[in-house]
């Protein structure tokens, strides 16, 4: 790990995000990509930063499909513990660390907004394709569906664009700032 301080930031970070996947907000506005691009930043311990966001991702998507999305599950019969459609969205974050641990071996003006377009790209796409595989009638199994259901997701994919340059901005910088105000902080003890 470069420092505890990331370490503790980013697990703080996480639980931030849980909580704001669960609060009313508009469709895949979340921090996940951005927390997701963070872990790949900074953390040495490459594991975490795959499976940390996963298993956020997860925990939250188990909450919101027993409670407020229950009614996508009306054909499934009790507690709702998996659903194929999480397969990809996993995937999608597990290729997001991947890319993007290789675009921000340096962080800068650069390579932080390169890596956030990327990840938004990359969760469109994999979700998506998730979407028209699993759909059971939405979609014809051909690239005239799978092209429909892309078309489909557009606002989704300009709110995830949004979520993520935002969050991920808030979230790059605001650890820039506290961790120089920590090291001024304490080269001035």
């Amino acid at each position: 790990m470069r420092s505890k301080f990331a370490y503790f930031s980013f697990v703080g970070m996480l639980a931030v995000a849980a909580a704001i996947r669960l609060l009313p907000h508009m469709p895949n506005f979340t921090p996940v990509e951005g927390i997701t691009l963070f872990g790949a930043a900074y953390l040495s311990r490459k594991h975490l930063a795959y499976i940390l966001p996963i298993i956020t991702l997860y925990l939250t998507d188990l909450i919101i499909n027993n409670t407020v999305a229950r009614s996508f599950f009306a054909d499934q019969e009790g507690f709702i513990w998996f659903s194929d459609y999480m397969i990809f969205n996993v995937l999608a974050l597990i290729i997001i660390a991947f890319v993007s641990r290789r675009i921000l071996t340096k962080v800068n003006f650069y390579t932080v907004p390169l890596a956030a377009v990327s990840s938004s790209v990359l969760f469109f796409a994999v979700s998506n394709f998730g979407v028209w595989i699993t759909s059971h009638g939405a979609y014809t199994k051909d690239l005239q569906g799978l092209m429909a259901c892309f078309t489909a997701a557009l606002p989704f994919f300009r709110t995830s664009l949004a979520s993520t340059f935002l969050f991920t901005a808030v979230i790059f910088a605001a650890f820039e700032f506290f961790q120089k105000t920590s090291a001024v902080t304490r080269s001035s003890v």
